[in-house]
């Protein structure tokens, strides 16, 4: 199939959703596609594919006929300074801690507000030359909130969807940002506009009306006599593919090992937060080690497996990282036996056979994030919890909360609280439980595939009621 020049869909995203390796096989020379491991944008990548579409993010290596899973790939250039500034500064500095409660404060430079617009201009014009009239164009995150706006000048025919994974932040909090107006701008020249969950979609239309005086219903504004919907959209994982391996053989094999592996523990607690400050890493930590020192506790009887692969997007990995290894160091130092540690510590990424196989040797899985969009962890354990056993202890700051009201749902904040929690799940372990078989059947119903799927289509309904209503009001509710 010769590549077209143009798309109905164009995909924008700050990175490709597969990595660029070096060909290793005698004589073939030149590099491939290797798709990572558990990277939720392989579904945004299945999704663009599907339509034929094109992705398009940051990069200057690409052949003309790469492909990922049916998606074409075009790579984007922009001077290396403005990409470490636009990146590694306004991103990660500015924009990431600014969307996260608790952490380290926001930096602000103008340095890297200006790399951050300048690298948004360069995708909004390579996204209007690859867009075909009519188009929907699919933002990605936090890292291009001003691509929307700068499109829907030379290009008011496309129909723009921006789809945030991170939590948007209350008013008071995103009016510290200084460029605040023309993220404003940007993100309002989209016609839907997806969050994390419904805290963040309020927050979003609250800030929206306190900055621009905009007309607004439940979830939408009126901007320019259009329609902007903003609204929850879920992160959601691939539960059929977890279920598919959690059926296999070959993995409950694998689960076996590994508890033996562990010391054959009567409790495995299973604890899975990248090294992000406001990921709580430390907290659970503290929980776990105040209920083994007050007898709660057996370490002879339970263990924990924290996993904790440092995040991509982290700001100040470094300083967590230090303190989580120091503080499991502690913990282990204080109530190990020789050759049995209580906290197990994991600081790579799993593949998927491996990821499965330790929710299934996980009585209990500790998802408590002081402040995040969501905790796919908690969707992919329940997903693989085919005999309804288990039992989730999840953040109430987390957006997935929401979606998983039958977990028990704690302040991470108040370790008495988290405490009691955990007890009470090490006692409940073992029964099966109609509520994780709940969780269940919501999460294949809203699954990675359906999700992506209902957030284009929702766009195309937006859009088509624009165009079938220009310049009269609505109310969606």
């Amino acid at each position: 199939m010769s590549r077209p020049d143009t798309f109905g869909l164009v995909t924008l995203a700050h990175a490709l959703p597969a990595e660029l390796v070096e060909r290793t096989e005698p004589g073939s020379g030149g590099w491939r596609l290797k798709r990572r491991p558990a990277d939720p944008t392989a579904d945004f990548a299945m999704a663009t594919g599907r339509r034929g579409g094109a992705w398009l993010a940051l990069h200057d290596m690409l052949s003309r006929d790469a492909q990922v899973a049916g998606a074409w790939l075009y790579g984007l250039f922009a001077p290396s300074v403005d990409v470490a500034e636009y990146y590694l500064g306004q991103c990660r500095e500015t924009l990431l801690p600014l969307m996260h409660d608790g952490g380290p404060s926001p930096q602000f430079h103008q340095p890297w507000q200006g790399a951050y617009r300048r690298v948004n201009h360069r995708y909004a014009v390579a996204a209007a030359r690859l867009a075909a009239p009519e188009a929907t164009v699919w933002l990605h995150d936090y890292h291009l909130m001003l691509v929307a706006g700068y499109l829907r000048r030379p290009r008011p025919d496309l129909r723009i969807g921006v789809q945030l994974q991170v939590p948007f932040p209350p008013v008071e909090r995103f009016l510290r940002l200084p460029m605040r107006d023309k993220v404003m701008r940007g993100l309002l020249g989209a016609d839907l506009l997806g969050l994390p969950d419904a805290r963040s979609a309020a927050n979003f239309l609250a800030a929206a009306h306190e900055l621009t005086g905009l007309r607004r219903g439940d979830r939408l504004l009126l901007a320019d006599g259009r329609m902007v919907v903003a609204t929850a959209f879920p992160p959601s994982v691939d539960a059929a593919r977890f279920a598919r391996l959690a059926a296999d053989p070959a993995v409950r094999d694998r689960v076996r090992e590994l508890r033996e592996s562990l010391g054959d523990p009567e409790t495995v607690l299973l604890s899975i937060g990248a090294l992000d400050e406001h990921e709580g890493v430390e907290q659970r930590l503290d929980a776990y080690a105040q209920l083994i020192a007050e007898g709660r506790v057996d370490p002879l009887t339970t263990v924990l497996v924290h996993v904790a692969a440092a995040g991509s997007e982290a700001a100040h990995p470094a300083g967590v990282q230090e303190r989580v290894d120091r503080q499991v160091a502690q913990i282990n130092g204080m109530f190990s036996r020789l050759g049995h540690p209580v906290v197990h510590y994991v600081r790579h990424e799993l593949d998927p056979v491996e990821l499965t196989s330790l929710y299934l040797a996980a009585d209990v899985l500790l998802a408590l994030p002081s402040r995040q969009g969501a905790t796919l962890a908690a969707k992919e354990y329940a997903a693989t919890r085919l005999d309804d056993t288990g039992r989730i202890v999840l953040s109430e700051f987390s957006g997935t909360a929401a979606d998983l009201p039958e977990a028990t749902v704690v302040n991470p904040e108040d370790l008495v609280e988290v405490k009691d929690a955990i007890c009470a799940a090490i006692e409940l372990r073992a029964k099966p439980d109609d509520g994780m078989a709940a969780m269940r059947s919501r999460i294949h119903a809203a699954d990675a595939a359906k999700s992506t799927e209902s957030f284009l289509d929702t766009v195309d309904v937006v859009t088509a009621y624009r165009y079938a209503n220009r310049g009269q009001a609505a109310c969606v509710k």
